[in-house]
């Protein structure tokens, strides 16, 4: 027999009421965990594997051979859009490994925020998030104007998409994710001009969006490289 100590932290809320199983590789059930939960069982010292499964999520974890071993589970994703959303659908995003008795003791919530990149509030560009709110409503108003463009439907999901995405970015209290900024920036700006595109039978509207648009993202990018270098990043 040896003793494995089992750890399981979760990011955000998510699974926070659901139970993980871990299984050894004769696929016997050894135990259920929680987020947050810490636990410290005897297994049979043949077992080589311990397998991690929540819904289609699936790891297989090779055991140290020592007589005490440390595991911490965890989500392994990056943390910043789009990826997070692309990495959770992988299966073996939920996943672990064995560590030290010290790595063991100190391994919290810290260990997500690490991967974070924080903004403080006033470190983003407030008047190009305004801009980026103003042409947004136009696109709103333009898509109820134009009635008989075939791209009305598209337009107006434009406007209403980046006011929300850039009103929680001009309304936030504290810091922003900086790649999470960078990346709602870029995504709004092209998305401006190609609705000023898709603006045709006005073309001294669309021409005026595309030309906000070509404007908000230049100052878009002239302001995230300048968060970038402020953080030593590339």
């Amino acid at each position: 027999m040896r003793e494995i100590n089992i750890k399981l932290l979760l990011p955000y809320n998510w699974g926070h009421i659901r139970k993980i199983k871990i299984y050894d590789n004769k696929k016997q059930l050894i135990t259920k965990i929680m987020h947050g939960e810490e636990l410290t069982l005897n297994i049979d010292s043949d077992i080589e594997e311990v397998i991690i499964k929540l819904d289609f999520y699936k790891s297989v974890i090779k055991i140290p051979k020592n007589e005490k071993v440390y595991l911490g589970l965890y989500m392994d994703f990056r943390d910043r859009f789009p990826f997070k959303y692309l990495d959770t659908l992988k299966r073996k995003c939920l996943t672990g490994h064995f560590m030290t008795e010290e790595e063991y003791e100190s391994f919290n919530l810290s260990f997500y925020a690490e991967s974070f990149r924080w903004v403080p509030k006033a470190g983003i560009d407030k008047p190009t998030v305004f801009l980026g709110l103003l042409i947004s409503v136009a696109l709103i108003a333009l898509s109820i104007i134009q009635q008989n463009n075939p791209y009305q439907d598209i337009i107006f999901f434009i406007g209403a998409s980046g006011t929300i995405s850039l009103a929680l970015l001009y309304f936030e209290k504290d810091k922003v994710e900086l790649y999470d900024y960078r990346n709602r920036m870029i995504a709004s700006g092209c998305s401006f001009i190609l609705a000023g595109l898709l603006a045709s039978s006005s073309l001294s509207a669309g021409g005026l969006i595309v030309l906000l648009g070509f404007t908000f993202v230049l100052r878009s990018v002239a302001g995230v490289k300048r968060l970038f270098n402020a953080a030593n990043l590339t």
